[in-house]
């Protein structure tokens, strides 16, 4: 029978860990900002960057940023782009807790559009963190009536 590994664990080497994601997601805010300065309207850029910014605690910074990203869609009468950002603040809004904010963006989202799945979707998941099943299931069967079967993820439904 094989020896169970063991390794010693030290003070040091425990906070090197954190210190490491910690200067990985610096630089990964770093790339994504250069990205979003040559193209400011990344959907995935902006996703991205905004977790980011969320996880490091910038609050209001992330929400201005994205505003920033929307006024530029606006200007440039990018719709797509600027349902996208908004889709992305409507998640922020959950992650900062503001849950009746975002159900509110995400609702506006479906009135403008409401072939889109990706609101819907959204919208199943906060219920079923809440504890609203039905509510969910009503949400969940209509992503799944809209949404293209790549997209399907069975797995988050209740």
């Amino acid at each position: 029978m094989a020896e169970p590994i063991t390794q010693t664990v030290t003070t040091e080497s425990v906070t090197e860990i954190p210190e490491s994601l910690e200067s990985k997601k610096l630089e990964a805010r770093e790339a994504l900002e250069q990205i979003l300065t040559q193209t400011p309207l990344s959907f995935e850029a902006l996703f991205e960057n905004a977790m980011l910014m969320e996880s490091f605690g910038e609050g209001e910074a992330v929400v201005k940023r994205l505003q920033q990203a929307l006024e530029i869609a606006v200007e440039e009468n990018k719709e797509k782009e600027a349902r996208d950002v908004r889709l992305i603040i409507a998640q922020v809004q959950f992650l900062q807790k503001n849950v009746d904010e975002a159900l509110k963006r995400y609702d506006e989202l479906v009135i403008e559009d409401p072939n889109d799945f990706r609101p819907y979707f959204c919208k199943g998941m906060i219920y079923s963190m809440i504890d609203k099943d039905d509510e969910a299931k009503v949400q969940f069967a209509k992503y799944r009536e809209l949404s293209p079967k790549k997209f399907e993820v069975e797995g988050y439904q209740n």
